[in-house]
């Protein structure tokens, strides 16, 4: 099992050539790998310090005790004082977006003229946020809102399907 996104990216690229990429050529690919990036290390973990507690909720009660100890060991606090605060704090997260929304008022996806790797990792890590907690991250007027739910509507309405809290 690759659980990598990157990886299977990568991976979905080469093996199928012929159907249309995700990542965009060499050129694109150097795009993408920065926006992943980008991803991991500024909005992913902008978006675990204001969720961290609400997962606990949606696990098995079997795992929540492994859940709380090894993440409070992690941040060294508890999981209610990882989001404490989070409703003055939720700003500077959406602070951290200013490049998606920058994109995004100049065109419909990140990827130009119809979505890539780039919206699938930006939208991966809203996606997790909205199935595993009621923390509203976005304003309803904010470009990335829209942009998001373009994005659930997208295969169908596949992810807008997901089950959310």
């Amino acid at each position: 099992m690759v659980a990598d996104s990157w990886v299977i990216a990568c991976y979905l690229d080469e093996r199928y050539p012929n159907r249309p990429s995700l990542l965009g050529g060499s050129y694109g690919r150097t795009h993408a790998r920065f926006i992943n990036a980008w991803a991991d290390t500024v909005m992913g973990p902008g978006i675990l310090g204001l969720v961290l507690r609400d997962i606990l909720d949606v696990l098995d009660p079997r795992d929540q005790a492994y859940f709380r100890l090894t993440r409070e060991q992690r941040f060294g606090m508890s999981l209610e004082q990882v989001v404490e605060g989070r409703e003055q704090r939720v700003g500077a997260f959406c602070e951290a977006l200013v490049p998606v929304r920058t994109m995004l008022t100049a065109q419909a996806w990140l990827g130009g003229e119809s979505p890539d790797y780039a919206d699938y990792i930006v939208f991966g890590g809203l996606q997790w946020a909205r199935c595993v907690s009621h923390f509203e991250l976005l304003a309803e007027d904010d470009p990335v809102a829209s942009w998001r739910g373009r994005m659930l509507e997208l295969f169908g309405g596949l992810a807008g399907c997901a089950p959310t809290r």
